[in-house]
Parts: structure tokens; sequence; C-alpha cells
């Protein structure tokens, strides 16, 4: 086949800003109970501003890339220099460009302001990225073993398509929806869960998902195992992931490390276990040592895809435990 895996999501134009200046307070008014801040009217000086592409199909693109894999990149960008900015990208780093073109919205874009614990608030025009068609999805796909789909920003109909024609060609599919792709067309989503390899998500999401408390982790993954057969990986930040293979539950217990930038931490620790697990032929505790490593690496760095590692590691930036727990008891 042409392709080991073929990555399809958001392509985005992204800069980081990071000022000792921006505070991180408290304010129970605010949905995750804190907010970022800077003084109004005033002039910011920034230590810092660096400039990337990202964007789920990229992120995860760059992670199988540097694993060593024949990589295509589908994505939907605009007709501007944003999206030009996308394709040199991809041209660099020995990505195939599978990139659509929509003539009518711009690139997707965003301003990223870093505080200085590594926590982001971040400003999105997603343009472009927010509306795929079911005609950016043809049969070069099929070319590929695996498919990693990242977020289509709810388009189930897309998905439904890119799922038909990757069974009828034997293609695997991992899937890493983000929050409308859960909370738009859930009735179709949840019959096309069914049909995914390796399923990836946060464990808001996948509370989300279940309609269980985000406290109750033993109940969403039971519920979410009875919505897809396949691998279930849910990352939960600080507090480590769980990976579900059958009805065994490997708990990952991360020890703290000190996190410059938390952007693309998901993508990296997604792509990162897909890596591993076709790399290493289904072995999961290596899928998660790669899966561990590589988020750690990239959120040691400034930028979405900077501490990815590679075919070589390195591979010791975090201690971990797994713990494995029976969820038929």
């Amino acid at each position: 086949m042409p392709y080991d895996i073929i990555t399809i999501g958001s392509a985005f134009k992204d800069v980081y800003l990071f000022s000792k200046k921006f505070k991180v307070l408290k304010n129970v008014k605010m949905i995750t109970g804190e907010m970022e801040c800077f003084a109004f009217g005033t002039k910011i000086e920034l230590e810092d501003m660096h400039v990337e592409i990202g964007g789920g199909a990229v992120n995860t693109a760059a992670t199988f890339k540097r694993q060593g894999f024949k990589v295509g990149c589908l994505a939907r960008i605009g007709k501007d220099s944003a999206g030009d900015d996308v394709r040199q990208y991809l041209k660099k780093h020995g990505i195939n460009d599978l990139l659509a073109i929509d003539r009518k919205n711009k690139t997707a874009q965003s301003v990223v302001f870093l505080a200085p614990n590594g926590e982001r608030t971040i400003l999105v025009y997603r343009g472009a990225a927010h509306d795929f068609k079911t005609s950016d999805i043809s049969p070069v796909i099929t070319q590929a073993k695996w498919l990693y789909v990242t977020s289509l920003a709810g388009r189930t109909d897309v998905l439904k398509k890119i799922i038909t024609q990757a069974k009828q060609k034997g293609v695997r599919v991992a899937f890493n929806p983000g929050k409308l792709d859960i909370t738009k067309g859930r009735s179709a989503l949840l019959l096309l869960l069914k049909k995914i390899d390796i399923l990836i998500m946060n464990n808001e999401e996948a509370a989300t998902l279940t309609g269980r408390p985000i406290t109750d982790e033993t109940g969403y993954v039971r519920k979410l195992r009875g919505l897809c057969p396949g691998i279930l990986v849910i990352t939960k930040g600080a507090q480590g992931s769980v990976v579900v293979l059958n009805g065994a539950m490997h708990r990952v217990i991360i020890k703290p490390l000190k996190a410059i930038d938390t952007t693309g931490a998901g993508d990296a620790f997604g792509s990162g276990f897909v890596a591993g697990y076709v790399r290493f032929k289904g072995d999961i505790n290596k899928s998660i040592q790669l899966a561990c490593n590589n988020s750690a690496g990239e959120v040691s760095q400034l930028g979405a895809k900077n501490g990815l590692i590679g075919l070589t590691g390195p591979w010791k930036k975090v201690s971990y435990s797994i713990k494995k727990v029976n969820l038929h008891k």
C-alpha cells in the first residue's frame, strides 16, 4: 500500500504568545473555575512568540512521520497564505499532501495565550477546518493500512463515508473525536463507534458521551466498552490515562512533570499509542510506553510538535506505572 497511515482532520496556523504578565486567577463563574487574565488597556510585553502549523491532522501526522511511517495528511484549508504555509510544512517534513481546498472559508488559525504554569487559553477561528465535505473524502484513503481520524466538527456523514470506504478495503480506523463530534448527531455516532478499531478521547468526552459522571471512571468505561468493541484509550491529563482491551482496563498513572505547554498533549498521546500499536504489532505495554513518552516530550517544549519523539526515543521523559483491572468483576 502507498501509505502506512493517513491522518484526517484539521490543519491550523497557530500563533503562541508567552508573557509572565498573563495571570491565572480563580473564578467560580468560569466553566473551568479559573480564568487567564491581563490588564485591560495596556501594552503587554511578550517573553516569547512562536508560529507553527498545527491542528489534529497535522500534529498526529508529525508523530507518525517521526516514527518512520509513510504518512498522508487530509485536511481542509483555504486558498490563502496560511493554507500555503500548511502545504510548505507538510512538504518540508516529508508528509504527503492530500489537502482539500475551501474557496469560501479561510484556513483555520488560532492564538494561544500561554500562562507561566504551562496552561493556556486559545482563541480559535476554525474556518475551512469546520466545513469538511463528504466530497473531500476520496478513494485515496483506501490506499492506507490505517486511518487516524481527528475531529470532524460533528460531521457524522463524513465520518460514515470514511468508515464505509475503509471497511470495504480492510483499512483499520482509529478515531479521536472532538466535542462537536460527540454532541452533534450523537445517535449516528453511536452506531459508527461499533466499527472503530481504536477509540481515543479524554475523560470529559467519555463522560459526556456515556452520560456518566466524570468521577465514575469504571462506570463510563464499562458503558463505553458496550458502545465500542475496539481498543479504548481515555486520557485524563496529569492524572494519567486508561487503556481498555477486551475485558481488561490498564490504568496508567504518571508521575508529575513540569509542563511548558500542554497544547497538543492529547494528539501526542493518541497518535503515540497508535504508532506503538502498529510498530510493536499490538503490544499494549509498548504502545502505552510510546504514548506516555511522546506526550511528555510534547509538553516539555513550546508548540504542539517540537517535543515529539522519534524512532530512537528518548524513552525516559516520564515515569509511569500500569495497574491492570478486570472490568468483569
